[in-house]
């Protein structure tokens, strides 16, 4: 415990949204308010509730965030716990700078929000950053209509991120993440999570413009009937931006008229999908930021990594359409660790996926000057409680019979025994 002042411990959920897309379900969506409780007490009694617990994250910017804390009655359990322990310092912390509002699945309206009270630090990884060199420069898109304001944040040696002070001000960073499928990188577990420790998500590179025939993963080819929405898309809207209301009114009909020629919702576009040579690399550059940043923006050398500890709520866990449709997976499981590429390992197999199709995974076992992985994955044990032993990383075995349903843009990411068995 940091002499003369109490521990601060930031606690990470996964609290994306406050709904799934298509329903109004939310309990594979978002970490359980039951573990979050009992984390947050165990804490409380570890420390005689000398402690600041601070749990905090950075949902989607349309995200209903009071909404989220009443998902499994999770503000009360939070008051009770005050109650319980008057000592404790429990903070619950919107980490975003702003939410947008929508309609009709566009953005017609950006509100402030207030920020983190320890404020943000921009981290420039520079050419330690996974997108150094990559040739999607100046064609990333983030997560607004304004394409410029990401490349201008990663171009050439600057690569940056504004990582909000809250985590980086942790004695010990506790990441609960969901356990889910994702479009973008394959899984959703401990490494994704950290997407949310970010207080603006335009700095983020989601995907790059194109196909991979010019140097773009956006989608795996744009064909003839694409092109009324890849040609229109961009300039709607960046003129959404200025006029709302007209602009997206026009976005909104080439959207639904790109989507029905186009093969609808089932069609890949985004960067939803396998070929994404984007999302990863900006999702370990931000397990990068948290393990190593001072609240500087400096970064600590390679053994100088800050305390961490990751607890994955797999006991509901999500599959199909995630991460925001999820369809439920009754596994029954936690899983946990103090390395993030260690655990993404073990749950990739628990899905039943190959780790070395999942470029998240794989990549967060290269070789690197600021490592995240600090061991291979052939040296990888996990105690496992079904087996009653400690296995191998490559034995594990699926949670559910036949592995997880894969996002329908990742189908090659199954094991090859496991896509027999589900066929």
């Amino acid at each position: 415990m940091p002499a003369g002042r109490p521990i601060h411990v930031v606690v990470k959920p996964n609290w994306v949204q406050h709904r799934c897309e298509t329903t109004d379900a939310w309990e594979a969506l978002i970490t359980s308010p039951a573990l979050v409780e009992q984390v947050v007490r165990s804490i409380a009694r570890l420390t005689g509730g000398r402690a600041v617990v601070s749990i905090c994250d950075a949902p989607l910017t349309t995200a209903n965030f009071a909404a989220i804390l009443e998902r499994g009655g999770l503000q009360q359990r939070l008051d009770d716990i005050r109650r319980d322990w008057p000592r404790l310092i429990l903070e619950v912390i919107d980490l975003r700078r702003g939410h947008w509002l929508e309609s009709g699945g566009i953005v017609v309206q950006r509100q402030p929000n207030v920020d983190d009270p320890r404020g943000y630090t921009i981290v420039n990884l520079g050419a330690a950053s996974c997108l150094h060199g990559h040739s999607g420069e100046g064609r990333f898109y983030g997560a607004d209509y304004d394409r410029g304001e990401v490349n201008v944040h990663h171009r050439g040696v600057r690569h940056e991120y504004l990582i909000a002070g809250t985590p980086l001000d942790a004695d010990l960073f506790l990441n609960l993440p969901k356990l889910k499928t994702h479009r973008k990188t394959g899984i959703t577990c401990a490494l994704k999570n950290l997407v949310g420790i970010n207080g603006d998500k335009n700095w983020l590179p989601h995907h790059t413009d194109g196909q991979p025939a010019d140097g773009g993963d956006e989608r795996p080819v744009v064909s003839w009937r694409d092109q009324i929405e890849v040609r229109l898309k961009p300039l709607l809207q960046t003129a959404t931006l200025s006029s709302p209301a007209l602009a997206g009114a026009m976005y909104r009909f080439v959207r639904r008229r790109g989507r029905g020629l186009a093969g609808g919702e089932s069609k890949i576009r985004n960067g939803n999908w396998q070929g994404n040579d984007t999302c990863w690399r900006m999702a370990l550059d931000l397990n990068r930021a948290l393990l190593f940043a001072e609240r500087t923006g400096s970064l600590r050398g390679a053994t100088q990594r800050r305390p961490y500890y990751c607890i994955v709520d797999a006991m509901i866990s999500g599959e199909g359409n995630g991460p925001l449709d999820p369809t439920p997976v009754a596994s029954n499981l936690l899983i946990a660790g103090d390395n993030p590429a260690h655990v993404d390992a073990v749950a990739a197999r628990l899905m039943g996926f190959a780790i070395d199709r999942l470029p998240i995974v794989q990549h967060a076992f290269d070789a690197h000057a600021l490592p995240i992985a600090t061991a291979s994955i052939d040296e990888i044990v996990c105690d496992d409680e079904r087996a009653g032993a400690a296995v191998a990383v490559q034995d594990i075995e699926p949670a559910i019979a036949g592995g997880f349903q894969p996002h329908f843009g990742w189908p090659d990411v199954r094991l090859a025994r496991q896509a027999v068995a589900a066929t």
